[in-house]
């Protein structure tokens, strides 16, 4: 079953539950219970639903716990290898990503401007003594 599928069906059982606690709501013997799990239900709907919207292009893959701790470990193990030998504490924290519409912080740009006078700097080697 492909996710677009698997999302219409998620959408059409929520609102078979939807139409269910309405009525249940509306009925003449309704406690405040089946009022408040109206409430609930709507405000779920409502969350599948722009999930919907969204598509499987936003979405990420829910990763399995075992799957993120084999990740850390992996990048603990790339870390110490790449520090070795040093003094310095292990550190497997990586930078965001910048997107376009980062750019046009302060901090963004100023390091574009470092970076580009670092590559516009030519090396020349020195003379001997």
């Amino acid at each position: 079953m492909s996710e677009h599928d698997r999302m219409k069906k998620e959408l059409e059982d929520a609102e078979l539950k939807l139409r269910g606690a309405r009525q249940a709501a509306a009925a003449p013997d309704a406690s405040e219970r089946d009022k408040s799990d109206l409430k609930l239900i709507e405000q779920e709907f409502l969350a599948l639903q722009q999930k919907a919207r969204r598509g499987p292009a936003d979405s990420k893959p829910q990763e399995h716990p075992s799957d993120l701790g084999k990740k850390m470990d992996k990048k603990l193990d790339s870390a110490l290898k790449d520090s070795f030998p040093g003094s310095d504490p292990v550190s497997f924290v990586e930078a965001a990503p910048v997107k376009e519409h980062d750019r046009s912080l302060t901090s963004v740009k100023v390091n574009e401007e470092q970076a580009k006078r670092k590559k516009a700097k030519k090396w020349t080697p020195r003379s001997p003594p």
